[in-house]
């Protein structure tokens, strides 16, 4: 695997984040870059059935534009709210239906383990999270909702579970990217891929 795509969902505002090993086995977070990173927005005056359709097709462009070797997806949770919990799962469905499409093999991880695993504490707040993928990666989130940080913490979490592992990371051959500087649209101008600007 050597292009990780991470994915927090969200109904309005859903983070996405690519990182790409820059080696055959990567074993420290520093073997790891950031290609891309920001959020998938849909206009939140749509009907929310046509929210969910247009971010499917959003993470289906991006899945074409950049073909992961896997898409991780923040794994759903029990809320007090459940039609809250329904949503989210709703849109997860929407997301892995999208990973299907594409051939794109979904990996799953709990909010509890990629906290521990990246700010050392399963119930680290969102700005440690930021904190931590700074000090990683040397990452700037810069003006970019914490989905982005979020998705980003979900890529270098499995990544690095995976090379404990040993399953295995193959180089591409392509030299990393730096993470994207402009707004692009996306299928329509109602959902957008938004990108940090630097």
């Amino acid at each position: 695997m050597s292009l990780i795509l991470g994915i927090d969902p969200g109904s309005r505002i859903t983070g996405f984040a690519l990182l790409r090993a820059k080696k055959p086995v990567p074993v420290m977070p520093r073997d790891f870059s950031v290609v891309e990173a920001g959020v998938l927005r849909a206009d939140a005056a749509l009907p929310y059935a046509q929210r969910i359709g247009l971010l499917h097709l959003a993470l289906c462009d991006l899945l074409t534009e950049h073909r992961p070797n896997v898409c991780v997806i923040e794994r759903a949770f029990f809320d007090k709210n459940a039609n809250s919990a329904l949503k989210l799962g709703e849109l997860r469905g929407a997301y892995i239906a999208a990973c299907a499409r594409s051939q794109v093999p979904v990996a799953e991880l709990t909010p509890a383990d990629v906290k521990k695993t990246i700010a050392g504490n399963g119930r680290a707040d969102k700005e440690a999270i930021a904190l931590a993928l700074h000090a990683l990666l040397g990452f700037n989130r810069g003006s970019l909702p914490h989905d982005a940080t979020d998705a980003l913490a979900l890529s270098l979490c499995h990544g690095m579970k995976s090379a404990v592992v040993n399953l295995g990371f193959g180089n591409s051959g392509r030299a990393p990217t730096r993470v994207q500087s402009t707004t692009r649209a996306q299928l329509t101008s109602r959902a957008q891929l938004v990108t940090p600007r630097r």
